[in-house]
């Protein structure tokens, strides 16, 4: 095989490929390691690996030992740490390189990139912990919604027999908290049952102007600021507008209160290049997805609670009942898409919403016509 063959074989490899002399100077480094660290060759090929990463690295270590001990590495879960600060979680494998005469040449890394890996299985375990919590929502709101009916029942009876006595008032506040228990009822149903959908192609950008629209009231009481920065180039979603509606005016809403003090609210569309939410197959071939960023200027999201907003009952509001999220990342999810939310406490928080594409058959992927829980 020729060199040039060799380099074209390389470069193809999805997985990253670096290769160090016996002194661990690097003298390979493909196009996926590249991409993968953040680093380009040129500014890698010929220093001392060491430089690159610092002499603690796992990968450093690894290659260390293979040149030492001229003996293969392997690692099914390990970290390698990129340009910009960030650490990728691959899979890692090292070998010794040998001459035709046996003598040690060096060794060689394969990286194979994880991150969607376990975006996927983190995934799964949210819908999981929200399936079993909505099965768990569904059973307690049946339970409660009986004996919350008859209580509200004898509530009027009562009121009906004292007319206008000084107990009257008291009677009004009572089924106004009752009435209040059964709106709470009705979202626990919400996230338990199954939904029902009507898919068309979805224009996001009037979608977006109208929950602007609504929002915009209450987000100049505040001294809060809409901003919008589409990419016009966006081809339509195949969603459920109205669904989808509840989706955004949700994530519009928090972002407002979560700025009592007034701020920006920036609502940003693109087509995703997220190496993750990319692309998703949505039961008619692989499709692009749409990303929209709902991004605050808030206090942000305390430590500990990361993607848990997600999970029912769980909210950073003094009064809120943390269903709202819980139910519009189940419509996200049904759509075939993910809702992802990133937070710096004191700067600002971020939610990302990948949807789908609309097919060019302008029909529903199999399986998604209708609404059911697909776990």
């Amino acid at each position: 095989m020729l060199a040039s063959e060799y380099d074209g074989l390389l470069a193809s490899l999805p997985d990253a490929v670096i290769g160090v002399r016996p002194d661990l100077t690097v003298f390979l480094w493909n196009g996926a390691a590249e991409t993968l660290m953040g680093r380009a060759a040129t500014r890698v090929v010929g220093r001392a690996l060491a430089d690159c990463f610092g002499g603690d690295a796992r990968l450093v270590r690894h290659l260390a030992e293979t040149v030492r001990l001229a003996e293969g590495r392997a690692e099914a879960e390990s970290k390698v740490g990129t340009a910009d600060g960030r650490t990728v979680p691959v899979s890692l494998l090292t070998a010794p390189i040998h001459g035709p005469a046996g003598d040690l040449r060096g060794a060689v890394a394969v990286l194979r990139d994880l991150s969607r890996l376990k975006a996927l299985e983190a995934e799964v375990r949210r819908s999981e912990r929200l399936a079993a919590l909505g099965q768990m929502a569904l059973a307690l709101a049946h339970e409660i919604r009986n004996p919350l009916g008859a209580i509200r029942g004898v509530a009027q009876l009562l009121g009906d027999e004292l007319g206008g006595g000084a107990f009257r008032e008291h009677l009004v506040v009572m089924l106004g908290e009752i009435d209040r228990v059964n709106r709470v009822m009705e979202a626990l149903l919400d996230l338990g049952r199954p939904l029902t959908f009507t898919f068309g192609a979805v224009n996001l950008h009037e979608l977006l102007e109208r929950v602007c629209l609504l929002a915009e009231p209450i987000a100049r009481s505040q001294g809060v600021q809409l901003l919008r920065r589409y990419d016009p180039s966006l081809p339509a979603l195949w969603a459920d507008p109205d669904r989808l509606t509840q989706v955004f005016q949700n994530l519009v809403q928090n972002g407002i209160e979560a700025m009592p003090g007034g701020g920006r609210l920036t609502l940003t569309t693109r087509v995703s290049l997220d190496p993750v939410y990319g692309k998703v197959d949505v039961g008619t071939g692989s499709r692009p997805l749409v990303e929209v960023l709902v991004s605050d200027e808030g206090e942000g999201i305390p430590q500990g609670l990361g993607d848990r907003v997600f999970d029912p009952f769980v909210t950073t509001k003094p009064r809120g009942l943390g269903l709202g999220l819980a139910l519009s990342y189940r419509i996200v999810e049904e759509h075939r898409g993910a809702l992802r939310v990133t937070s710096t406490p004191g700067k600002g928080t971020t939610f990302a919403c990948y949807l789908p594409v609309a097919p060019d058959e302008r029909r529903p992927p199999p399986g998604v016509e209708r609404g059911g829980d697909r776990r």
